[in-house]
């Protein structure tokens, strides 16, 4: 995300890592992944989470859009529609006491209205999508995580870091000093592996 900072002497010396090793492989014409691999079922799974998550914010974006189009040509603004979420999330900020969180509890008791359906359905989007980034984020990290056990296997996961280190906004510092680290060293030993036998 754009508030958050990163050390680009670091990042770069972590991406020249990933790198390197992929370009200084050729690239076999013709060759397939070995099915044996348990990479590329856990690469499969990623990008199956990948899409899913995608697919997941669109159509949050769409129905946020459309719900609050909808809200504002009724005179309605959407940020004065308020439902337990929106309530919460208030209170969790400070914005609200222990007091007065209770007490707009209270004026959510009756019937829910058309409008704050409209805009429960909008926070559900957003859940839902919330849920398929974590369900990516987990999907990734087994990825990752999983050492191949072919060439191409190998090939496979160091085009990913590469990729992944390459992507703006989505290095952190956890991350990089624990599973990527340990995700190339995996990848390397295959090569070395080789090279002894």
């Amino acid at each position: 995300m754009s508030g958050k900072t990163r050390d680009a002497t670091r990042r770069a010396v972590v991406a020249g890592l990933a790198v390197a090793p992929v370009a200084a492989l050729p690239v076999i014409a013709g060759a397939s992944p070995a099915p044996a691999d348990p990479i590329f079922d856990a690469f499969a799974e990623f990008e199956r989470m990948k899409a899913s998550e995608l697919s997941a914010w669109k159509a949050y974006n769409d129905l946020e859009e459309s719900t609050a189009s909808a809200l504002k040509a009724a005179g309605i603004e959407p940020t004065q529609i308020f439902t337990h979420r929106r309530l919460k999330t208030h209170h969790e900020l400070g914005l609200l006491s222990d007091a007065e969180y209770a007490e707009a509890l209270t004026g959510l008791d009756g019937p829910e209205t058309e409008h704050q359906a409209m805009w429960r359905a909008v926070e559900e989007s957003d859940e839902f999508a919330l849920s398929a980034a974590e369900a990516r984020g987990d999907a990734e990290r087994e990825f990752v995580t999983t050492a191949p056990t072919t060439r191409a296997g190998a090939l496979r996961l160091l085009h990913h870091l590469a990729e992944f280190l390459d992507a703006d906004d989505v290095v952190n510092d956890r991350f990089l000093d624990d599973v990527v680290g340990d995700a190339i060293r995996n990848a390397l030993a295959v090569f070395e592996s080789e090279a002894l036998s």
